[in-house]
């Protein structure tokens, strides 16, 4: 997810987005594109740092595309979005395990 959405971030395809996002009528393309991709691009590093909520946001991010952008296509098209929402779904129920910040935090706070 990293890479994937810094290639869009860093190396200028974000315009290409918008304009698939404005051939499905989607309201502020450019401005969904920029926040879509910005979105994911923090979601991959609070998923690597160990954050919940980075999962969750993955999860938001990327069933809103698969929905709405991709159709529900999950077996064509929208293979890897989906399945990096359900990643993100599962970790965000599971939690990121025993070496993630959350589990550090959870420590400290425990009596």
């Amino acid at each position: 997810m990293l890479k994937h959405s810094g290639t869009y971030l860093f190396q200028g395809k974000v315009p290409e987005l918008a304009a698939f996002l404005e051939s499905l009528n989607w309201p502020f393309p450019l401005l969904m594109a920029f926040s879509s991709q910005i979105a994911e691009f923090c979601a991959a590093i609070l998923i690597l740092l160990g954050i919940r909520y980075g999962a969750w946001l993955m999860a938001f991010t990327l069933g809103i595309a698969v929905i709405f952008a991709h159709s529900g296509k999950i077996y064509s098209e929208a293979e890897l979005p989906f399945n990096y929402f359900l990643m993100g779904l599962v970790l965000s129920l599971t939690g990121m395990g025993k070496p993630s910040l959350d589990s550090f935090f959870q420590k400290n706070r425990k009596p």
